[in-house]
């Protein structure tokens, strides 16, 4: 697996403007085609329960599957745990989130969201929104 900043990690919001077709996203993607890009399990769950027939279900399946959805460890958890216990009060950042930045700090990952509320303030993290909407 890749160590390096140089891996994208997409965010759930991200990952919709792609799957929407957004212009903006997919001129980003293009553009930086040469950098790895993963897909967190957590978000390919939240694409999933976006689904609103089969139909659906299955054409985000299958749009997920041109990414290489990566899934947390145990030391992960652990690490989210420790990121909820740190950061919720000040910024309500939810199980999920953690679990996402637990993963982009252990492989020091860049991620890249638009939900920078929850994230910049977490240190260490290299976090950017990726384009302009």
């Amino acid at each position: 697996m890749a160590t390096s900043s140089l891996t994208a990690l997409l965010d759930t919001d991200v990952l919709i403007d792609i799957l929407r077709q957004h212009p903006a996203a997919l001129t980003w993607l293009q553009t930086n085609a040469t950098i790895p890009v993963v897909i967190h399990g957590v978000v390919a769950m939240e694409i999933l329960a976006g689904s609103r027939n089969k139909q659906e279900l299955q054409r985000n399946q299958a749009f997920l599957a041109q990414f290489t959805i990566i899934w947390p460890t145990p030391a992960e958890f652990e690490a989210a745990y420790a990121i909820l216990a740190q950061y919720y009060l000040s910024t309500s950042i939810g199980v999920p989130d953690c679990l996402i930045v637990a993963t982009a700090l252990t492989y020091n990952w860049r991620l890249y969201t638009f939900n920078l509320k929850h994230y910049r303030h977490i240190t260490g993290l290299d976090v950017q929104i990726p384009y302009q909407r």
